[in-house]
């Protein structure tokens, strides 16, 4: 091979491992539960804390070989496993991990728990094992059966370290809902048309619309 196809070869993988690299940064810590006693379930039917992960991005995520970790000392401390499709998480969609301390019971069950009482840090590593995806820290007084949640789905401040602004104590009522594998706020309306609305409340603007289009078909016809 010679030195412009070297080049070009080396370019291309540098261009691939950042890509890669820029795609987990996409990844979210999105809401964390400590204390669980009447909330979630796992796949066995019991009641674990857990830590809901969210994919921002519009590619799906690999997160194999991956870390999750409650220790700064210690970032490699669940090495998400390989070779489970169900890791793949698709575009804007949410993954929950129980922590049970029972990783034995599969891909989703970390090999550590949450203490109630106190601040828990969480972190989230890249498959390096050195760099830090996404961080928070679960304040001491949050009750059972609360979560800690992200406002918005994937929110993060401009220089991605945890920001405290951007989460809330949700408690499972109506107005602060906790939402496991789902998102953090309910979409229920089309947000152009709620805009539509509010710029044309008497719909003046639609009967234009449509009789404009009518007039255009009546014309092509």
């Amino acid at each position: 091979m010679n030195r412009k196809g070297i080049v070009l070869l080396l370019a291309c993988l540098a261009l691939t491992f950042t890509s890669f690299a820029q795609g987990h940064k996409g990844l979210r810590i999105n809401e964390v539960m400590v204390k669980n006693d009447s909330n979630y379930v796992d796949d066995y039917g019991m009641r674990h804390g857990w830590i809901e992960l969210y994919n921002s991005t519009y590619n799906v995520m690999k997160m194999e070989s991956m870390f999750l970790t409650n220790d700064k000392n210690n970032p490699t401390k669940y090495p998400i496993p390989r070779g489970d499709i169900k890791t793949n998480i698709p575009s804007r969609q949410h993954v929950v991990f129980f922590t049970d301390n029972e990783p034995n019971k599969g891909t989703f069950h970390v090999n550590f728990t949450l203490k109630p009482g106190v601040e828990n840090w969480i972190g989230l590593y890249d498959a390096d094992g050195r760099t830090l995806i996404d961080e928070v820290t679960i304040p001491a007084n949050l009750p059972s059966n609360a979560t800690f949640a992200l406002k918005a789905d994937g929110i993060t401040s401009k220089n991605g370290k945890f920001d405290p602004s951007f989460w809330e104590i949700r408690d499972g009522s109506a107005e602060k809902y906790i939402t496991p594998s789902s998102n953090n706020i309910i979409i229920d309306q089309n947000e152009n048309i709620v805009k539509f609305k509010a710029h044309d409340p008497d719909g003046i603007v639609l009967t234009l619309m449509a009789m404009g289009i009518v007039f255009c078909a009546l014309i092509l016809l």
